[in-house]
């Protein structure tokens, strides 16, 4: 990419089935070297790979095997997104135009009373068998711009961003693995609308304002029977043990997660930020790394480059293909499996003391914080 006349701001436009999902990003220059940096709310995705061939050019996302294709004209970009880190690759219309502030159109009048505050009880699926449980978190900006997330037992929908249009809502999030677009109509204290994920889902949803809602306690849900043991090979095929010295009577944090898996990319950035701070005090933070693939060398070089854009300072080890039978085979102990991430926790002794399943980030505001200062509470009970 080398042309200054892209740089600036651009909405991009996803072709889902029936319905566009749009999202912003910024083309800069820094230093010299053209950068895609995609807006998800306050979060900043920045991309510095990018290739050209001919009058095509490629941006690949910095996390996930996922990347934008794309041919420009004077103002626009045509192209689209290809998601090879799916368990079915899935290819998405592209289109991008410069300057367009709003993420989604429409006339906007603001409603002299804020009709999103507070938690919404929300219900995925509502009605079916497989419903789920979210709380929605909203907040309005300026020009009735609104940020938020919805919270689940299994993680967070990460930065959604959208605008207040009257009576409706319209809310999306694009990081290179979501691609996720709600719409919903306010009525009074209750929403109605569809979630839409992807090519190959979309699902009802309704909430109602209720702010005595909560989620089950994330430290309740899943059980470990027994002391956590493991022999699996390092990114650099070097087998890996409980029993190995650095890991003998240490406070250890045992992460299961997958490099697909945006909460637990979250998540690992929480716990590098950990592990920098308290090693010295005796503490270690495993990685166990679920991937698509059972092939150890198809799996590598995705992990090799996580660790590395997100320069991961612990251990993370190939635990095999991501499916429950295989999380039983290296975990035989777990119980009530239902996430990824789920993380557990063994004291000095090798006794497992905490199991927490889910990940909360910080797109859910407060309970992010909550939970970093009972983690860090947990922490200080263990390590002191």
């Amino acid at each position: 990419m080398n042309t200054s006349a892209l740089i600036g701001l651009w909405l991009g436009i996803l072709q889902l089935p029936g319905v566009v999902l749009p999202f912003h990003f910024s083309i800069e220059d820094r230093k010299g070297k053209q950068v895609v940096i995609i807006q998800n709310a306050e979060e900043r995705i920045v991309c510095d790979e990018i290739t050209s061939a001919g009058d095509s050019i490629f941006v690949r996302l910095p996390l996930y095997d996922s990347e934008l294709r794309f041919k420009a004209g004077a103002t626009t970009l045509d192209g689209v997104w290809i998601n090879r880190g799916r368990k079915t690759p899935t290819s998405i219309p592209f289109h991008a135009e410069k300057g367009i502030k709003n993420r989604f159109q429409g006339s906007s009048v603001t409603p002299e009373i804020d009709p999103l505050s507070g938690k919404w009880e929300t219900w995925f699926d509502a009605g079916q068998s497989d419903s789920s449980l979210a709380i929605g978190l909203f907040r309005r900006g300026p020009e009735n711009q609104v940020y938020g997330t919805f919270m689940t037992e299994t993680g967070d929908h990460r930065f959604l961003e959208g605008q207040l249009l009257g009576d409706s809502l319209k809310l999306s999030v694009f990081d290179g693995s979501h691609a996720w677009l709600y719409m919903a109509k306010i009525d009074g204290e209750s929403l109605r609308g569809v979630f839409f994920s992807g090519n190959n889902y979309q699902a009802p949803f309704h909430a109602k304002r209720n702010d005595a809602i909560a989620l089950r306690d994330p430290s309740s849900i899943t059980r470990f029977e027994g002391g956590v043991g493991f022999q699996l090979p390092d990114c650099d095929s070097n087998l890996v043990s409980h029993t190995d010295t650095r890991y003998r009577k240490k406070v250890i944090i045992h992460q299961i997660m997958g490099t697909w898996c945006p909460n637990c990319m979250d998540e690992s950035v929480f716990l590098d930020s950990v592990y920098t701070a308290r090693r010295e005090e005796g503490l270690e933070v495993i990685g166990f790394a679920f991937e698509r693939s059972a092939d150890f060398s198809k799996a590598m070089p995705g992990l090799k480059r996580t660790i590395n854009r997100l320069g991961l300072h612990y251990a993370v080890l190939y635990a095999g293909q991501a499916d429950k039978t295989r999380l039983k085979e290296v975990f035989p102990g777990m119980q009530e499996f239902i996430s990824y991430p789920t993380t557990i926790i063994t004291n000095w002794d090798g006794q497992v003391v905490y199991v927490h399943a889910g990940f909360s980030g910080p797109a859910t505001g407060e309970a992010w914080r909550e939970y970093q200062r009972k983690f860090s509470a947990i922490l200080d009970r263990l390590l002191r």
